[in-house]
């Protein structure tokens, strides 16, 4: 009962700390980065308290839940002095996941030193503090879910009768705030008493379920990729993305498979299997999403993301490297050269954390230089600049940078520029952008494209045209010879019904679209032809040059068609 109170006063003063912080100190506190800092470090401090408390008494707890605490909180700062506000720090998203793996990391690390000064080189001790950890904070969330899944319900049965209680109390801010962190506290306390019941055990056993799903899956891809190829692998960020998951989810599984000694890994042979085969093909998934950003950052430069993925890359590196010696050097021991090496390699991954939120690993800087000089060297498009990137999410340096773009700029890609740090949002720029462009292909189109009948100066349809429209028709019209497609006004003359339609020629191949009218813009769609005896055909192959040469008419039947000799052209029928 004890216990239950402690973590459920420690959650209810962490919430009402963050309500503090989130409602109360803004308007005290006007430096932003200040605030930040303080957010982040009271967040971890209480995050990694409560991961400690129960195993530990929390006076205990407060030292190494205060040194992380303090440790994320200045990292916060120092890398939050990069961006102009804070909204920045948090649109760009790599600090916040680097502070989050700090303290992910570094709870288990502390958990074991606690237990045993030199826990933190103990793997079976680390291995059952991170399970630990993360089943009593799965456990105390699902619980705190469960228990305002009731409150609400009951507030609703409540209003039923006419009492709006819980209602009025649940708009209390710092009571709801209070009331969630006591409830999380409450739950991990109970989970804690319960361990012998509600243990990490299921969970590795589950995971172990599926490392020969996993390994299957991954044999069949790496078999496929010689007949499948490779053309269409490489080149995206989010085939590297996917590749990189795979392999961490491998890792994890393998894991799982040899747990934190040989007393109780796996005694199945095809677990056992399983995890040797796959820390075997775990480098090949590595190596091919390695391959993959590399491609990527050749063709479009460096940005804080491929920054991001390139530096995960080396983390893998490490990992998979371990991995295979272990593996290959020899059956005997080779499940405890893995686990050594999971340790190692946390560390390794924490400390490039708290290294990727300094100066050294200032990957706006590097982006921002990489873009620079691609436009400098003419090897990149202005549409292809990640302008609003640059102005928005790449700090000050991203500022510096887009400056220095705009000295060397043309007058459209200056206003492109002004739109960029005018921009709310990357859909407000891109919005604005797609008008820019848009206003020059309708420019590229009445050059490509002849408007019948003439004389009846029907150009602005090309004004009425939705993007899609546009789009085609750059693609059905090509440069080269001009015209090369044809737009007949369906509307022309005094018996025109349907008056704003017209049909789409294109020299370049025979066949025809209807350019329907509505709501004020065209939009393609498929058009017929049929000859006199109401047969469908195909459209001839000189149907362009005749119609260029004004041999057609125009015929009022329901609405107006294209007559071209006994060829009735409708559209939309």
């Amino acid at each position: 009962m004890k216990d239950r109170l402690e973590l459920a006063g420690i959650g209810a003063i962490a919430g009402l700390c963050l309500w503090s912080l989130f409602e109360l100190l803004p308007d005290v506190v006007e430096e932003g980065f200040l605030l930040l800092a303080l957010t982040v470090g009271a967040s971890v401090f209480f995050s990694v308290l409560m991961a400690l408390v129960g195993p530990e008494r929390p006076l205990r707890a407060v030292l190494p839940s205060l040194a992380l605490g303090g440790l994320t909180g200045l990292l916060a700062l120092w890398s939050g002095l990069r961006f102009q506000t804070v909204d920045g720090f948090f649109d760009a998203g790599h600090p916040l996941m680097a502070l989050f793996v700090i303290a992910l990391v570094g709870a288990p690390f502390a958990a074991a030193t606690l237990e045993d000064r030199a826990g933190w080189r103990d793997y079976a001790r680390l291995f059952d503090s991170a399970w630990g950890i993360f089943i009593r904070y799965v456990a105390g969330w699902l619980f705190a879910g469960l228990i305002f899944v009731v409150l609400l319900l009951s507030d609703e049965l409540l209003k039923l009768v006419g009492i709006r209680i819980i209602d009025d109390l649940l708009d209390i801010d710092w009571l709801r705030y209070t009331l969630v962190g006591a409830v999380f506290g409450l739950g991990v306390a109970t989970v804690h008493e319960l361990r012998e019941y509600v243990s990490p055990v299921l969970v590795h056993r589950l995971l172990r379920m599926l490392l020969p799903l996993v390994l299957l899956v991954v044999i069949v891809f790496i078999g496929a990729l010689p007949f499948r190829g490779l053309s269409d692998l490489f080149g995206k960020l989010s085939t590297a993305g996917v590749l990189m998951a795979v392999a961490f989810a491998g890792v994890t599984l393998i894991t799982a498979a040899i747990d934190r000694d040989d007393e109780n890994a796996s005694e199945m042979k095809l677990m056992t299997f399983s995890a040797r085969i796959m820390a075997l093909l775990i480098p090949v998934l590595v190596g091919l999403a390695i391959y993959a950003v590399w491609i990527r950052i050749a063709a479009y430069g460096w940005t804080p993301q491929r920054g991001m993925a390139a530096y995960t890359a080396v983390f893998l590196i490490g990992y998979v490297g371990w991995y295979l010696w272990s593996v290959l050097s020899g059956a005997q021991g080779w499940q405890g050269r893995l686990r050594q090496s999971n340790l190692y390699m946390a560390l390794v991954v924490w400390g490039g954390a708290v290294l990727w939120l300094t100066p050294l690993a200032h990957v706006e800087a590097l982006s921002v230089r990489s873009q620079v000089a691609r436009f400098e060297a003419g090897t990149v498009k202005a549409a292809e600049l990640p302008l609003y990137e640059m102005a928005h999410g790449w700090g000050r340096v991203g500022e510096a940078g887009l400056a220095k773009i705009e000295t060397m700029a043309d007058a459209p890609l200056k206003e492109r520029i002004v739109a960029a740090r005018e921009a709310k949002s990357v859909w407000q720029f891109k919005t604005v952008a797609r008008a820019g462009n848009d206003t020059a292909l309708r420019a590229k189109l009445t050059n490509r494209i002849k408007i019948l009948p003439e004389g009846e100066g029907h150009t602005s349809v090309f004004e009425a045209m939705e993007r899609g429209t546009l789009m085609a028709l750059e693609r059905h019209c090509p440069e080269g010879t001009e015209p090369s497609c044809a737009i007949v006004m369906l509307g022309a003359g005094a018996d025109a019904v349907f008056s704003g339609d017209a049909l789409l020629v294109a020299q370049e191949q025979p066949r025809v679209w209807t350019l329907r009218l509505q709501s004020g813009q065209y939009y393609l769609q498929q058009a017929l032809a049929y000859d006199a005896a109401g047969r469908e055909r195909a459209v001839p192959e000189n149907l362009f040059e005749r119609v260029t040469a004004g041999a057609f008419e125009l015929k009022p039947k329901i609405r107006n068609v294209l007559g071209v000799g006994d060829l009735s052209i409708i559209p939309y029928n």
